[in-house]
């Protein structure tokens, strides 16, 4: 009728991984005295080893060999609670000892690459691919297949961008073949444009090519260079003179680079069109087949050999669209039979080639009655096809990027953060010339003893950024076990701003010296008092080096130290600058008596600036690289700075390349050199303008330039598609020209843009992103705004002009449960700002910061630093009330809303009240308006009712947030409801010796036992007895009127005392041997009978179905480990479970309500793999179900009522599989750490899961019947112990430091799952005689009497 505390032991599991089990002489070893947990403030002992929900700590010599002790099972309850309480630690795989200075617990245990990432070695975590699907059209002819490009465009892409965007991906499509006027110069330039453009969406995402390959390849192309080799055996071979006359016509030698080559003559298929045929014919004529493979490609052919043929993952994601029926496409003309020939056996070999690579379900065979695309059912179909496959490729996507919230309580944003700093740094360290004395400077401050920062002082573009980056990347071989944390700032959002980047540096050193993110105040005034401390105490361990690259570009950053602890070294780049009173600024932020150390980054000498000239020209030109004409090798020798080399080498590689649609000229365009680097940035803007048109490329880089984090490339093509310069009616599509305009200047400015990790561009530089705003933003500044306003409001969606199928999306706030219109939240408060700047009070009653779900949404999508930028943007003193109001939230609440946004509703209650009994009078409409809003919450939201929490709150707020192992104090161990009684559970207190029992409804203490000895465990027997371990006796109370009733007979076995119930007057125990099981009547305390399963054999769990009819124990002296089945009811042995070669971890095991079902886990002896799970069905006593989510498995429930078993994962997950099918029904994520407790609500249909070990603070309620999230809580102290209540709308939390049971109740629009639970479980009565209510009685000395 009851389980007891269950086979949760880490005594056992240690002995599992060992492979050792316990001889008969065990039990005549001295057992290890027992003492009340005290609290430990080691920060660098294994939490894992202190489970949150331990009662009792065993002598240091047996450390690991202490009892793991379980909640009580309800009586008559119909959902499993079996669960054990114990530490995951034995079922997971053993680690690896970490090596060096001290760290905590939960980062030792981390893989070796997320450690390396947080002490900052470079390189840093593996690239992790970004959530978009970037569909690339590679087409062999582009007017032979509009409408299967309709059908993708208008059709199956913008319906994937939609349906992708609810998971939180991004789908883009780049197709620039358009029949272009560029494309149809039948030169170099376009295939040259078309592969930098595939090169360009590989880095920024995974890449689906979508190929439109029919009965020709297309315009063929003169091949760009010759080797010379080649060229002279082409001549050698040629018989006629016409021939050779014509091939040394069209090439010349270029002696220039290196190897020589030859150069098709520039401008000549523009010049000579007609003759191009025949050149071609010649070609093919006079080279052999494998020369003709190599140098006569068409642009699909490049596109495929990029593709499909160079990558497996791109192969496997092909889908290829080709048609059948209808009309054969026109042959190009190709001069004779030859070539016509040759471009047919190229064709049939690519076919062969993409049979041979591609998936026959990515291949799409398209049927057509005429030649004509207007066959509206054709395109349907193809719409449809292509449609199912990419949907398809996205599932498959989504699933393979699917990442944790976190590891190890560590959020993932924290590592992401940090990462993209290394992986930055890590490239910039190969850009720096070879200056060694500065980078000798640098070393000798990192290793020596100087406690003042160190300024790296230089005028812009020298290449400070660079010398610093490759201190970083030498900073280990200096110091092995240095502590490394790197910031570029403007590199990211969380960078972007003196209160993120603060903030970002205080976690990543909080987690090196605590294990967790910073937990205090977010705001400057708290973080700069913390930064100091903790650089202190992780320079005591290890040494920390903090760099800040480009701090003058932040204009309040008070918070530098000025002084450093003792072994913490600090280096910040400041721009030198006359008139810029930033970098002065900064100087002075570090002024001291002693500093700061001041190293100015040296000129770059004459023969360097040269060496950064040629170096850079090669790697810029596409085409082959040329020496760098006379004049800009001397102005290099004149103005020596990196930037500047670095510019000029772009102009020279543009002047060949300038992917303009116009034709190519045919002498080279003349270098425009300035004297200065400030007059060559200019240069940038003017050289791209002539060669793509001053109004189109204003138009672009005003609307990159305005936005406040980038613009990604669907996002820049929505906006121009809808621009009149950006249309033409000639192409089958019109916006197709946007979508060609923009990838030719993302190849011209690729040396000058980057890519963030959306996906955004953003200017490189920031003296190059000033200039730009001072050129395209003077006169338009409010118009570009406007625009960008209009399109995230989604005024054009509204309008739907037909013309723009295809580039038309709706910009809700919200795509889906999970997933937010961040982009859409982020800009338009920004872009208000700047149209409101003179009328700050009209920009502050926006409705960014007076509707609640807008800052709800905001807070979903974002985080709080992000909405405390957005405050940072209202300019009055004082804020209005209701800026303020949300300002104390974001910056009093911040790790709680970070960690989830759907508490925001119930802590700005909580803000309110305080507020209020502060005496703050609510006078803005505003607010009185918040104050109904919150009482009914649109979101459910969990919300504490005790009278005095707030108490416990705003100490909080005045301690130390920091993260240690063990509590402080345990006031409650354990919370146990009972079965009966909806609203009533009982809690133990070990160190204080009393056990209480409350009302959840009211928040009320209803009785109180005191002089308990030493209670470890309880067990109701019904709603007012109980069966309490005390030490290692078991002693009845009846907890109505405060009585000691009956001891029962017999000592518990010190390591493992489990018993649980059979019925009212019965319970079974494990022996003190530990060989066989009691059965004791509760009423006389006396032994009725034994369960024995053998001679010598040591049982070391046990497991009572909620009915108790049905006992399970696990034996450790067989092997493998077998589980022992017995019927309470006949009181015989069922079944002998075992598997070869295989243990079962019974720490982790579950059984239903009526014994139908067990689960356990179950791990191979021999095989380091992940455990499992295994099922057994105990009417038959055969293996029912066997499940290997791929990773171990740190809790176990089951559910009779929902037919389900729940596995918590030692990757944050939690797994709902079916009884019924097997099948894996549902998937929560969410945890930041592994959810290792579980919890059923009695009536079904409600889960929640915390983490005992306290990584993670925080709890969560599931609907098990759809999935969702119900709502989350995070409270401010750590939890001892908690259960769920009336259906989970109910949770009772024991808190460290707080003396009573935390109620928390859940508000807001109603949950079936919950009000079917609540209903079921309705409890209005009383608690026994209510003359007792209240009362305290003294149980001390009446065991004895």
């Amino acid at each position: 009728m009851g389980n007891s505390c269950s086979s949760g032991q880490a005594h056992k599991d240690k002995d599992n991984v060992s492979q050792h089990s316990e001889e008969s002489n065990c039990c005549s070893r001295r057992s290890p005295s027992y003492r009340v947990t005290k609290p430990s403030i080691d920060a660098s002992a294994d939490p894992q080893a202190m489970p949150a929900h331990h009662l009792l700590e065993p002598s240091s010599s047996m450390k690991e060999n202490r009892p793991q002790l379980k909640g009580p099972r309800p009586i008559g309850s119909s959902v499993s609670d079996s669960i054990s309480l114990s530490s995951p630690v034995a079922c997971t795989s053993p680690r690896e000892d970490v090596l060096g200075p001290p760290m905590p617990s939960n980062v030792c245990a981390l893989p070796e690459e997320h450690r390396c990432c947080l002490l900052g070695k470079v390189p840093g975590l593996r690239a992790r691919r970004r959530k978009a699907m970037l569909i690339y059209v590679c087409a062999a002819d582009s007017q032979d297949c509009c409408a299967e490009k309709g059908a993708l465009q208008c059709g199956a892409a913008a319906r994937l961008r939609v349906r992708a965007r609810r998971r939180g991906w991004r789908v883009h499509v780049a197709d620039l073949h358009w029949r272009s006027p560029l494309e149809q110069q039948r030169d170099h330039r376009f295939p040259v444009l078309c592969i930098a453009e595939l090169a360009r969406q590989s880095e920024l995402g995974a890449v689906v090519p979508v190929l439109f390959l029919n009965s020709g390849l297309g315009t063929p192309l003169l091949p760009h260079t010759l080797e010379c080799a080649d060229f002279k055996a082409a001549l050698e071979t040629a018989e006629d003179e016409s021939d050779k006359a014509l091939l040394n016509k069209w090439y010349v030698l270029d002696a220039s680079t290196t190897p020589p080559c030859y150069r098709l003559v520039r401008g000549a298929p523009a010049r000579w069109r007609r003759e191009m045929a025949r050149a071609l014919n010649v070609l093919v004529r006079t080279l052999p087949q494998e020369a003709c493979d190599a140098y006569l490609t068409t642009v699909v052919e490049q596109e495929v050999q990029h593709t499909v043929l160079m990558s497996v993952e791109a192969a496997r994601r092909c889908v290829w669209v080709c048609r059948a029926g209808g009309a054969a496409a026109e042959q190009t003309d190709t001069g004779d039979r030859a070539h016509q020939q040759e471009l047919q056996r190229r064709l049939n070999n690519l076919q062969k080639d993409l049979k041979q690579h591609l998936s026959e379900r990515n291949v799409i065979r398209a049927t057509m009655r005429g030649r004509g695309g207007a066959d509206d059912d054709y395109t349907t179909g193809v719409s449809a096809a292509l449609g199912d496959r990419l949907d398809a490729l996205l599932d498959a996507l989504v699933t393979d990027h699917d990442l944790p919230a976190g590891y190890n309580g560590i959020p993932t944003s924290l590592f992401d953060e940090v990462n993209e700093h290394l992986t930055f740094c890590q490239k910039a360290a190969q850009c720096t010339s070879n200056r060694e004395i500065t980078l000798n400077e640098l070393k000798t401050y990192i290793t020596g003893d100087s406690t003042v920062p160190l300024a790296l002082i230089g005028g812009a573009g020298c290449g400070k950024a660079t010398l610093v980056a490759r201190a970083v990347t030498q900073a280990h071989s200096y110091q092995p076990d240095l502590a490394v944390i790197v910031r570029f700032v403007g590199l990211t959002p969380q960078s972007s701003s003196s209160h993120m980047l603060l903030k970002s540096i205080v976690d990543q050193c909080h987690v090196l010296l605590t294990g967790t993110v910073y937990r205090g105040r977010n705001d400057v005034y708290s973080l700069s008092a913390a930064l100091p401390g903790l650089l202190g105490g992780v320079g005591r361990s290890r040494g920390a080096l903090l760099c800040v690259v480009g701090a003058d570009a932040l204009r309040a950053a008070r918070w530098l130290p000025e002084r450093l602890p003792h072994n913490v070294k600090m280096i910040v780049t400041v721009t030198e600058e006359k008139d810029e009173p930033s970098s002065s600024a900064i100087m002075a932020v570090l002024s001291s008596e002693d500093g700061p150390k001041v190293v100015r980054a040296p000129p770059v000498g004459p023969d360097e600036a040269k060496a950064v000239l040629t170096a850079c020209a090669a790697t810029y030109s596409k085409t082959g690289a040329a020496s760098p004409p006379e004049a800009a090798v001397k102005a290099v020798q004149k103005c020596t700075l990196p930037l500047y080399a670095k510019i000029l080498a772009w102009q020279i590689s543009l002047s060949a390349e300038t992917f303009t649609e116009l034709t190519e000229p045919e002498t080279t365009p003349e270098l425009v050199i300035c004297e200065d680097l400030e007059g060559q940035l200019i240069q940038i803007l003017i050289t791209t303008e002539a060669a793509l048109g001053a109004e189109r490329v204003k138009t672009c880089l005003a609307l990159l330039t305005a936005s406040r984090r980038g613009l990604d490339d669907t996002e820049i093509l929505d906006i121009l598609a809808h621009d009149d310069l950006f249309r033409s009616e000639e192409t089958y599509l019109p916006w197709a020209p946007a979508s060609l305009v923009w990838p030719q200047l993302a190849a011209l400015l690729s040396p000058w843009l980057r890519w963030d990790a959306r996906g955004a561009a953003r200017w490189r530089d920031a003296a190059l992103a000033g200039a730009a705003a001072d050129r395209y933003l003077a006169d338009c500044d409010t118009a570009v705004r406007r625009t960008l306003i209009d399109y995230y409001e989604g005024k054009w969606y509204s309008e739907n002009d037909p013309k723009m199928a295809g580039r038309l999306v709706s910009q809700e706030n919200k795509f889906s449960e999970e997933y937010y219109n961040t982009r859409k939240l982020d800009e338009l408060p920004f872009q208000h700002y700047h149209i409101y700047k003179d009328d700050p009070t009209t920009f502050a009653n926006q409705p960014y910061f007076t509707q609640l779900d807008w800052v709800h949404d905001k807070l979903a999508a974002t985080d709080c630093c992000h909405f405390l930028e957005d405050i940072a943007l209202v300019h009055i003193d004082p804020l209005p009330e209701h800026i303020e109001i949300l300002k104390d939230v974001f910056e009093t609440h911040s790790y709680a809303l970070d960690y989830d946004h759907r508490q925001f509703y119930g802590l700005l209650r909580m803000t309110m009240e305080k507020r209020q009994r502060n005496g703050h009078q609510i006078k803005s409409k505003i607010v009185q308006d918040w104050m109904k809003e919150i009482q009914e919450p649109p979101v459910p939201t969990l919300c504490p009712e005790n009278v005095d929490f707030w108490k416990i709150m705003e100490c909080k707020e005045k301690r130390d947030f920091s993260m240690h192992d063990g509590f402080d104090t345990k006031t409650y161990d354990l919370i146990v409801r009972f079965d009966s009684r909806g609203k009533f559970v009982a809690t133990v207190s070990t160190e204080r010796e009393e056990i209480c029992v409350w009302d959840v409804v009211k928040c009320q203490l209803v009785r109180k036992m005191v002089g308990v000895t030493h209670p470890i465990n309880l067990v109701p027997i019904d709603e007012y007895k109980c069966v309490v371990l005390c030490r290692r006796e078991l002693r009845v109370y009846n907890l109505d009127q405060g009585t000691f009733l009956v001891a029962l007979k017999g000592v518990m076995n010190q390591k493992m005392p489990y018993y649980g119930l059979h019925d009212p007057t019965h319970l079974v125990a494990l022996s003190r041997n530990r060989m066989y099981v009691n059965l004791m009547n509760i009423e006389t305390g006396d032994c009725v009978t034994t369960f024995k399963a053998g001679e010598d054999r040591f049982l070391n769990s046990l497991l009572v179905s909620g009915d108790g009819r049905v006992l399970v124990c696990g034996d450790e002296t067989q092997k493998p480990f077998p589980l022992l089945v017995w019927s309470l009811t006949s009181r015989k042995l069922l079944y002998d479970l075992r598997i070869p070669h295989h243990d079962f971890i019974t720490s982790k095991a579950a059984i239903t309500y009526e014994g139908s079902y067990v689960c356990v886990v179950s791990r191979e002896l021999d095989e380091p793999s992940p455990n499992f799970i295994v099922v057994y069905d105990l009417q038959s006593g055969t293996l029912f179900k066997k499940w290997k989510p791929g990773c171990d498995t740190v809790a176990l429930a089951i559910s009779s009522i929902d037919g389900c078993v729940v596995s918590g994962l030692a990757d944050t997950r939690i797994l709902v599989w079916d009884l019924v099918t097997g099948n894996c029904r549902l998937t929560l994520r969410g945890h930041v750490a592994a959810p290792s407790m579980l919890r059923l609500a009695k009536s079904g249909g409600v889960l929640m899961s915390t983490d005992d070990t306290c990584k993670d603070l925080s709890v969560r309620l599931w609907d098990l019947h759809t999935g969702k999230l119900i709502a989350v809580y995070t409270p401010p102290e750590r939890i001892t112990s908690c259960e769920v209540l009336l259906g989970g709308s109910v949770l009772a939390l024991a808190l460290e430091n707080y003396k009573e049971v935390l109620c928390v109740k859940l508000y807001g629009p109603a949950v079936e799952s919950v009000q079917n639970g609540k209903e079921a479980e309705f409890d209005d009565r009383e608690y026994g005689d209510q003359n007792l209510e209240g009362r305290t009685f003294d149980v001390k000395g009446l065991e004895n009497s």
